[in-house]
């Protein structure tokens, strides 16, 4: 009875460490809280009593209601007017096997008895699995320490009708006289069966033709029988004379009876046969550079003293080699910044890629404007594209001192449960060592 007492003891002082863990670790917040959710204007109901319909390949609008809920008692100094959050809101639905389904908002601070909303939106994807159509919809309102979250129910599904075009196989140049064939790849998204969907494409206004795929199977059904997607061929004859340039390939696609479609286009060039150009037009075009710029993001955010980047890609559609220099303006005095390579040269037809790093300064924080400048061989200023940076200050595992101190209380409650196991167990051996065997009164045998 003694050990087993003092065995319940020991496992009693280690599942009270553990509770206190779970509350250092995970704590709602005294300074705000979620009020109120509404999923495409439907009020929701926290624990699964209200749940939503959502469809697939749509937007969903998250709208998130929070009040400010700190008081003299949790504010520093019991200084209510002092006592602003900085917090971001979340929102997200697990359970998709190729991506994350979430949205995030900006950081704001949230005061003492004010009221606020922010809107956030999803996008479902068009292929999520919605064989039992149960999902969990999580928003969450946290800060740097603490945070506070609800979990709703979505009921999810696809729509009656849905077709998308998911491949399209061309030529993207061509000559005057040819016949070319342009193949279209459908797939059916939808609830219900398509049947006599009608593929037509069109070039600029040269060539228009047409077939027709006569049934797609519902998304959910595809099977040996019957798919769910089909490739339709279409030819297209280019006439003799066509001049040259570049035309408009236009894909469309009509379901459900005619009541719906859908349309992509494409570029293709083609060069006439019969084309005339001026000794002196040629020779013009011959040496001008026609140069295209794109970056990967006109926005970024980061941490304080923590490295990001950006790519410019300079594409050549002209005849002649241009040189481009590129700066970085307006950031001098909160990150530092570094170019690789600072200079290219783009050959006709040709594309390069310049990367811009930025490092924000170790204080740095909040949003941050600047420009990147793009100069020709001359030094002349030909493009100056408008960037902003939002900066979060540096969080680090040993960020601040609360954090230590969390650490540090972490560890010592460790350290006593340690201790207070080894002295239950050296005290249980010393028991069982003292209990000597003492003789039993019986008679003696020899």
């Amino acid at each position: 009875m003694s050990k087993n007492l003092k065995a319940l003891s020991a496992a009693l002082v280690l599942l009270i460490g553990l509770l206190s863990l779970s509350v250092l670790v995970s704590a709602d917040s005294n300074f705000y809280d979620i009020t109120k959710v509404k999923v495409n204007d439907v009020e929701m109901t926290s624990g699964g009593s209200t749940t939503t319909q959502v469809e697939l390949d749509e937007s969903t609008e998250i709208e998130v209601y929070i009040d400010g809920t700190g008081n003299s008692t949790f504010c520093p100094g019991g200084n209510v007017d002092d006592c602003a959050v900085e917090v971001r809101v979340k929102a997200w639905i697990g359970g998709y096997e190729y991506d994350d389904i979430e949205a995030t908002s900006g950081e704001f601070d949230i005061e003492p008895g004010v009221s606020y909303k922010k809107t956030l939106t999803l996008e479902i994807p068009e292929d999520l699995d919605v064989e039992d159509n149960e999902y969990t919809l999580y928003v969450e309102v946290y800060d740097s320490d603490d945070s506070e979250r609800e979990d709703f129910e979505l009921f999810a599904e696809r729509s009656s009708h849905n077709v998308k075009i998911i491949d399209v196989i061309y030529d993207s140049s061509l000559n005057a006289g040819e016949t070319t064939s342009v193949e279209v790849r459908v797939e059916n998204l939808g609830e219900d069966k398509e049947e006599d969907l009608k593929v037509e494409v069109t070039l600029g206004d040269l060539e228009t033709a047409a077939v027709y795929i006569d049934e797609l199977a519902a998304f959910e059904e595809d099977n040996e029988d019957e798919e769910s997607s089909a490739s339709a061929k279409v030819n297209l004859n280019i006439d003799d004379d066509a001049t040259t340039g570049d035309y408009d390939l236009t894909i469309k696609v009509t379901y459900n009876r005619g009541h719906d479609e859908l349309e992509e286009s494409y570029t293709v060039h083609i060069e006439g046969e019969n084309t005339e150009i001026s000794t002196e037009e040629n020779t013009e075009e011959s040496g001008e550079a026609e140069a295209s710029i794109s970056l990967s993001s006109t926005e970024l955010e980061g941490e304080a003293d923590e490295e990001k980047s950006l790519t410019l890609t300079f594409t050549n559609t002209g005849s002649a080699s241009e040189d481009y220099t590129v700066n970085v303006n307006g950031e001098e005095l909160w990150a530092e910044s570094d170019i690789s390579p600072s200079s290219v040269t783009v050959a006709p037809g040709a594309s390069e890629e310049v990367t811009v790093y930025l490092t924000p300064e170790k204080d740095a924080s909040g949003d941050y404007d600047f420009s990147i400048q793009i100069l020709n061989a001359k030094g002349e200023l030909q493009e100056e594209i408008d960037m902003s940076m939002s900066v979060e200050e540096q969080t680090g595992f040993f960020g601040d001192s609360n954090s230590l101190l969390k650490i540090g209380f972490i560890i010592l409650i460790v350290l006593i449960i340690l201790i207070g196991l080894i002295v239950a167990f050296r005290k249980l051996k010393d028991d069982d060592d003292g209990d000597e065997l003492e003789p039993k009164e019986g008679q003696t045998y020899y």
